[in-house]
This record gives C-alpha cells, sequence and structure tokens, in this order.
C-alpha cells in the first residue's frame, strides 16, 4: 500500500460507510473459482493472457486476502450478481490472486488496497484501477463504460500504473535520500489521530513506520519523537480485544467522533491478522524497554494469548488471519456488534468467524521476530521458545535444495477453508519471504547466540544472490522472472528492497564476509529513485530504517569467548539486556581480538572500540557513550 492509495487496506468500514451495511449479509460462501454458474476465474499465467489478446479482451485482475472484509464482502455481493457474472464473463477474461500467497502481486497492486481490482488492455496495458468493494449498481456501468470505450479503442494506459524496476541506481548522496524519506513520514503524521493516517493507525503495516520513531528517538535522544512513538504503541493497547485476546486491524483514533455508534464502541475494523499480532508485540515491547510500565506487558500477554488459542497449527507456526463474522451472525448485524459481545459465551453462541488455515513463510517471519524481541524484553522463556519452534519447522518444511524458502506449503485444515481467492502453491522464491525470513534467522541468532541460525541465514542470503539478485543494475527481484515477465514488467519492490538491504546490512557485520558488503547500499541505490520515493509516500517505513542503518552504522557487541563459559553467558546476558538499537550481538573467536585468558567483550562502531570489558556492568556503562550516532534530526 502506497500514497497512491487513499483508504488504508481493507477499510471498507470507512472508505464506504454508505455501503457496508447494504453488504452485511451473514451466509457462509464456498469460492466460485472456474465453476459454470460464477465468474470465470483465471490464474495469474501466461496462458490467460495469451487467451486476452487471441480473443481481444480486456483483463479484470482482482486482487486481495482472506482476512480483508472488502474482499468478501465483493466475492459475496458483487461477484455474485447475475449481470456482473454474465457481463465479466462475456466481455473480459478474469484473473484472480491471493496476495499472500504470491506476496510479488500483491506488492504490486497495493497502492489501490484491497480488494485491488485493475483494468488491463488485452496487452496487458493498464488502463484503471481502483480501491475497496463496490456494490453491482456502481460496478456494472463502470464495467460497460470500460467495455465501450474498449470497442471504440479510447482506453488510455493509466498513468499510474505499477513501476518497473528503475534502469539506473540513484548517485544522491544517502543521507540526502534519508533525510528525504524522514520528511515524507513526518509530514504523514497526523498528531489529531497518532498515527499515519485518518482515521487511526493500520497495525499491520504501521510496524516499520513505528519502528523508524523508537529508532531516531534512541539515536538522538529526542524526547519528542520518543512520545509520539509511546503514543502509537498505546493505540495498540485500544485495539486489544477483551474477550479473546489479539489485536484488531485499524483501531479507530478517539478524534473520529463522526461515525456510526456500534463503531464509536468498538473503535475498531474487527479484521485479525497475524501481521497485526506481529506488530503490537514489537510496539509493546518497545515501550516497555522504555516505560518499564506493566500495561504494555498485561497487553503483551494477550496477544500471546490470541495467538496461540486461535492461531497456532499443529506444527507450531501460525495460521494467517480470522475473518471479521461468523456464519451464524444475524441478518442486521453488522460484525462490530459481534465483537462488542463481551463474553466467550456470547459470541460462541452465534458461531466463531472462520480462520484462514494458510500458513505464509512471510508473515511467521515477523511473528518470529517479533517474540524474539519481546523475550529480549520481558525475559518470558516461553516467547523465545515460540519463536524457535516454529522457525524449525519452517526450515524443515520449506528450505529448498538451492536454499531459499517456500512461501506456502497446502495443508490439511486448508481443505475445509471457503476462500475469496485461490491459494497457488508457487515453487519460486520471492523476496519478500526471503529478506522476512532472514531477518528473523538472525534476530534469533542474536537471541540465542547459537551458530545455526547465521549459519542458515548465510545460506538464504546465498540463495538470494543466486536466484533474485540484479547482478548488472543490483537491487532484488521480487520473484524470478516467468513467462509473463515479457508482458508485465519485472520489478524490484521499494520496501522489500529495504528489509533485504537491512539483511544484508546486518549480515556483513555479524559474519564479516567481504561477498556481503556492498549489498546493502548497491540495493537501496538500485530502487529508492526520487520518482519512486514519492509514489511510496507514507508507507517507507523500511526504507527510512535501511537509510538510518546505512548512515549512522552500527553498535558491534562481541563477546570474544566460548559460547559454553558462564562468564562469557553472563557478558552475552549484559548485551542483550542492553537497549540500542543499532545493536549487533554475537560471541567470536579470538582473531580479530586478542586472546587476553578470559571471555572479554568489545563494542565497536566503524569509528571506534571500546576497551577490554570485563564485567557486565562495564558492558552496560560503556555501551551508553555509543548512543550519538548523528548530529541532526
Amino acid at each position: 500500500m502506497h500514497q497512491a492509495n487513499p483508504v488504508f487496506r481493507c477499510a471498507s468500514y470507512v472508505f464506504s460507510i454508505s455501503l457496508v451495511f447494504l453488504l452485511s449479509i451473514s451466509t457462509t460462501f464456498a469460492a466460485n473459482f472456474g465453476h459454470e454458474d460464477g465468474i470465470q476465474w483465471q490464474p495469474w499465467a501466461q496462458s490467460t493472457f495469451a487467451k486476452a489478446k487471441a480473443e481481444n479482451k480486456l483483463i479484470l485482475i482482482n486482487v486481495g486476502m482472506e482476512g480483508c472484509t472488502a474482499c468478501n464482502r465483493m466475492e459475496r455481493v458483487t461477484y455474485r450478481n447475475q449481470a456482473v457474472i454474465d457481463l465479466i464473463n462475456q466481455h473480459f477474461i478474469a484473473v484472480a490472486v491471493d496476495a499472500q500467497a504470491r506476496p510479488d502481486i500483491g506488492e504490486r497492486y497495493s497502492d489501490w488496497a484491497w480488494p485491488a481490482t485493475a483494468f488491463l488492455l488485452p496487452n496487458a496495458t493498464q488502463v484503471f484501477a481502483m480501491a475497496g468493494n463496490k456494490l453491482p449498481r456502481n460496478f456494472i456501468p463502470m464495467l460497460d463504460d470500460l467495455v465501450s470505450q474498449h470497442q471504440q479503442g479510447t482506453l488510455k494506459p493509466d498513468p499510474n500504473s505499477p513501476y518497473a524496476a528503475p534502469s539506473q541506481p540513484v548517485d544522491t548522496e544517502l543521507t540526502r535520500v534519508r533525510d528525504r524519506v524522514r520528511m515524507q513520514l513526518d509530514r504523514a503524521y497526523n498528531e489529531k489521530t497518532n498515527s499515519w493516517g485518518r482515521w487511526g493507525i493500520n497495525t499491520e503495516v504501521v510496524g516499520p513506520r513505528l519502528h523508524h520513531l523508537y529508532y531516531r528517538a534512541h539515536l538522538y535522544d529526542n524526547a519528542e519523537l520518543r512520545n509520539m512513538a509511546l503514543k502509537v504503541s498505546d493505540s495498540f493497547i485500544r485495539a486489544l480485544d477483551p474477550v479473546w485476546g489479539g489485536i484488531y486491524q485499524v483501531p479507530i483514533a478517539p478524534a473520529i467522533s463522526q461515525l456510526p455508534d456500534r463503531f464509536n464502541k468498538l473503535r475498531a475494523i474487527p479484521e485479525k491478522r497475524i501481521g497485526n499480532q506481529a506488530n503490537a508485540l514489537l510496539a509493546l515491547s518497545e515501550a516497555y524497554q522504555l516505560t518499564n510500565d506493566e500495561k504494555y506487558r498485561r497487553a503483551a500477554t494477550e496477544v500471546d494469548r490470541y495467538l496461540n488459542d486461535w492461531m497456532l497449527s499443529p506444527n507450531q507456526t501460525w495460521y494467517a488471519n480470522q475473518k471479521d463474522e461468523p456464519a451464524g451472525l444475524p441478518h442486521n448485524w453488522w460484525p462490530q456488534d459481534y465483537w462488542l459481545l463481551t463474553t466467550d459465551a456470547e459470541r460462541r453462541k452465534y458461531g466463531i468467524p472462520p480462520i484462514d488455515h494458510a500458513v505464509y513463510t512471510d508473515k511467521n517471519a515477523e511473528v518470529i521476530s517479533a517474540y524474539t524481541r519481546a523475550y529480549e524484553v520481558f525475559k518470558n522463556k516461553d516467547y523465545l521458545g515460540r519463536a524457535i519452534k516454529a522457525a524449525d519447522h519452517l526450515l524443515t518444511e520449506r528450505l529448498q535444495p538451492d536454499g531459499w524458502m517456500r512461501q506456502s506449503v497446502d495443508n490439511q485444515q486448508m481443505s475445509a477453508d471457503q476462500r475469496v481467492h485461490p491459494h497457488t502453491e508457487e515453487l519460486r522464491p520471492f523476496l519478500r519471504p526471503q529478506a522476512q525470513f532472514g531477518t528473523a534467522l538472525l534476530d534469533l541468532y542474536q537471541a540465542t547466540g547459537q551458530a545455526r541460525w547465521l549459519q542458515q541465514a548465510r545460506t538464504l542470503a546465498d540463495a538470494m544472490l543466486t536466484t533474485l539478485y540484479d547482478h548488472q543494475n543490483n537491487g532484488f527481484f521480487a520473484t524470478t522472472p516467468d513467462d509473463t515477465a515479457s508482458l508485465i514488467p519485472p520489478r524490484k519492490p521499494l520496501e522489500d528492497n529495504a528489509l533485504a538491504a537491512s539483511f544484508f546490512y546486518d549480515l556483513h557485520i555479524l559474519t564479516k564476509d567481504p561477498r556481503y558488503q556492498p549489498i546493502a547500499e548497491a540495493t537501496i541505490r538500485a530502487v529508492a529513485t526520487p520518482d519512486i520515493l514519492a509514489r511510496e509516500g507514507k508507507m517507507t517505513g523500511k526504507t527510512a530504517l535501511a537509510l538510518e542503518q546505512l548512515t549512522a552504522a552500527y553498535v558491534e557487541f562481541s563477546v570474544v569467548g566460548a559460547p559454553d563459559s558462564p562468564i562469557a553467558q553472563a557478558l552475552y546476558t549484559a548485551g542483550m539486556d542492553t537497549h540500542h538499537p543499532r545493536k549487533l550481538l554475537h560471541y567470536e573467536k579470538p582473531g580479530r581480538y586478542p586472546d587476553l585468558g578470559k571471555p572479554v567483550v568489545f563494542i565497536c562502531n566503524p569509528d571506534r572500540c571500546s576497551v577490554p570489558l570485563f564485567t557486565p556492568e562495564q558492558v552496560r556503562e560503556t555501551a551508553a557513550t555509543f548512543r550519538a550516532g548523528a548530529t541532526s534530526l
């Protein structure tokens, strides 16, 4: 989701308040893909685009996800309308894509939120795209107009089409690029809602922006930025479900009052995705680190309760999301009415909202990283245990011989799911899960000191360089080219590349492998063009973090000594307990640093190194002197 998006993801409750009531239908439905009595949905494939060209038909691209209220409602009402079905089947080639199963396509169309509906000429040139759901009475005239214009040959290319990979790397000083991204995020911050949106925070996508606030607040010891960050963290507490735990999708800010009564009571869009929960754990951990306020620990416990009571798979990984309403919801109820019920028994009387049982590598990696951070702050060993079990299973099930991770694998629980978008198992590497899981592996390595996680991270990085990296112009492609690449230009997504840059930056510091050293800066330069930065707007949190890393540099905590030594372990624990957003912590054998006969810590950045530190107290005291890393905000 980028600046061009006029609404936050799946925000049909706010984007089209007048439509939602009419769309509130309670029956459970089965996905209708390929059925003779419904829209003839086709997969994203070269054969589909070839069919459109051969038949001279427009292409309708429907991109969304299972936990999206607007997606469910559009499928349930609009795409089940017979007039819509007939019109699309006669004049369009219709393509349906699950944005999570295919993160490359999801990212490509995320400018238009979920559901994203794009219309292409038979040659795959985009002519129009829209965000959110539409009723048949709105949708049919739009389809008719597109068909008429196509027959007359008057359709023009859409100037807001998804951008392709830039042809030239950026040569601007990275500090200037950093300052531009900072300015974009600061200007987009809404003090009335304590968020980067008009209505409230989007708990699934706000994580990197919030992390960036905390990062800068610590780097410059800035009270104003710190207070802003804490207010955002407090928004996550307002988004808690008091009955089952877990975080809702969008907590509506208290400043917003012109909403129906049920909105003002719940003050949230009741979608629950594991991305929400991961960002909540991170937000609450950072807030507790600064304040020691027990309200953040209590809230984190509630997020953990939901993840493990409702979203945990038999393999100790996490399902993707829970939908907003059960099948037994009374006809005149809104989903908010259901979630306002105050006891488990009251809710169960009307049924349980369905859970999407897909397990996605990238989203699970987000939860793994969040649990690892929560363990560091709250000292709850169960959190680390959950992260390790999930990572071990994903590695066992999804690590490919070439070293990359699959995004998803069908499981038995999915067989009964009634999906809005077809789940496709793609045996190919996607950038987002590689970068996200690589980051999670480095988080586990630093939290445990176990070398196996670092080795797995190196394996993944090498596979990324082999399969996804553009060795001519730098940067990572969203996925390996397929037979649609001649029609749909390859893409190097800004935010996913920024995540990859951060991963490679940290990996180089932790391994000192010279092959990784140039990748981070080259990757950012390959994608952070002025046009793309402007297009992405406020959705540049990962880019902002990567630029802070590259310009403020690292603070490396090297524990020189055997990991099984109690003294070395105590020093390692002191390093873990030290709060520093730029910290990279690891064990190291003597070599770069001298063998002093007993375990010792060296704290270094690119400019200076500490004297040998022999006690936990010395580690904590010296770490505080490495805060100042820049001179301006």
